[in-house]
């Protein structure tokens, strides 16, 4: 709080020209700041400042080290303009609703409508899943799912989008999920739209670390959006300073994941998506920065609407639940020092040289790498 109080104070103490400059709305508007601590070192203050001579102003303070415009970050499941018309078709055409995870399960693509798991892979394991948030009551996640913080204003804490309760059943659910005995903990960031600001992920992030247990915790973000310094020194504290693994989708734009955050960001662990085929579908971005691919096109799991409900989806969003179930597996038998260490035995373990490239990013310095669940 003394940061926060030496804001304040700097603002009340601007010199007599700034002053005039500076519009009384301006300084009104500094009362209601979010103050955001990300572990010791880590301080951030949002708010909104409409005012440029205000803006310049805090450009100037010593104390300040940058600003940053507040920015909006989407889910990444990717949504066709024919999504309605095909819909029913996909879930038809798929040869088995978990193809995805038979085939993490699976070093060469066989019978896809079954898979080895474990029962309990993942016990003792939280999944920190920072989305539009979770359906807890869905039977699906047998009393394994709650809700453990809200950040989006005028929004119950239960998913009204259903992105998070899709993303979480993929990593924890007893029929569509990966890591069956994780529990996976809520923290919605993201409206029933899809959109969450930059103030919003660093709350998220400022939750995960108060309250996750390194070693024991793993975080989940199905979202992208521009490139962002505060969320990457936010990620990077979260990562090497708690040791808590984070993966992200690599995102839908369909080019290279490094043009974005959070996938970006070398200390995090990006997903990119395949399909039935081992194919990258031309949506998932890639290149360098995508750690590996996993299953991301046609993807069935739980969903808002019913406890029984499900819904296939495509995107990043959906591929990056895969590899955040298969930490959990890992973490739930293993002891690491160091995310980088979960990072490294996913890698190691991972299928090489399976994925086919479109042809048209075939330049980029791809990683092929397909996630493998090792039961």
């Amino acid at each position: 709080m003394d940061y926060h109080r030496n804001f304040l104070s700097a603002v009340r103490n601007v010199g007599v020209e700034t002053q005039e400059a500076i519009t009384a709305t301006s300084v009104e508007e500094t009362m209601s700041l979010d103050h955001i601590n990300i572990g010791q070192d880590f301080v951030a203050v949002a708010g909104v400042f409409s005012d440029h001579a205000f803006l310049d102003y805090l450009y100037q303070q010593a104390s300040i080290d940058y600003v940053e415009q507040n920015q909006i970050y989407k889910t990444t499941n990717y949504v066709p303009k024919e999504k309605r018309q095909e819909e029913a078709r996909r879930i038809n055409t798929v040869k088995s609703a978990n193809w995805g995870l038979a085939r993490v399960n699976q070093r060469d693509r066989g019978d896809l409508n079954q898979y080895d798991y474990d029962t309990m892979g993942g016990s003792g394991i939280d999944v920190y899943v920072l989305d539009t948030g979770v359906y807890a009551e869905h039977l699906d996640f047998g009393g394994r799912a709650s809700h453990s913080a809200n950040m989006i204003k005028h929004e119950d804490k239960t998913d009204m989008g259903g992105h998070g309760t899709h993303v979480s059943g993929k990593i924890i659910g007893l029929e569509y999920g990966v890591a069956k005995g994780a529990q996976v903990k809520s923290v919605k960031i993201l409206n029933k739209v899809g959109d969450g600001s930059t103030s919003g992920l660093l709350k998220g992030i400022e939750y995960v670390i108060q309250n996750a247990t390194p070693g024991k915790s793993v975080v989940n973000l199905s979202l992208s959006g521009p490139k962002s310094r505060l969320l990457d020194e936010a990620l990077n504290s979260l990562v090497l300073k708690y040791n808590i693994p984070v993966f992200v989708s690599a995102g839908n734009a369909g080019t290279d994941a490094c043009f974005f955050s959070p996938s970006s960001n070398p200390n995090v662990f990006a997903v990119g998506a395949t399909d039935i085929n081992d194919t990258v579908p031309k949506f998932s971005d890639v290149g360098e920065c995508v750690a590996v691919y996993a299953p991301g096109a046609n993807i069935v799991s739980s969903y808002i609407g019913g406890v029984d409900s499900s819904k296939s989806m495509d995107g990043t969003s959906m591929a990056s639940p895969h590899v955040a179930g298969i930490a959990a597996n890992l973490m739930s038998k293993n002891n690491y020092a160091t995310a980088q260490e979960v990072y490294d035995a996913i890698r190691s373990l991972a299928t090489r040289d399976k994925i086919e490239f479109d042809p048209s990013k075939s330049s980029s310095p791809n990683n092929n790498l397909l996630a493998f669940n090792q039961v």
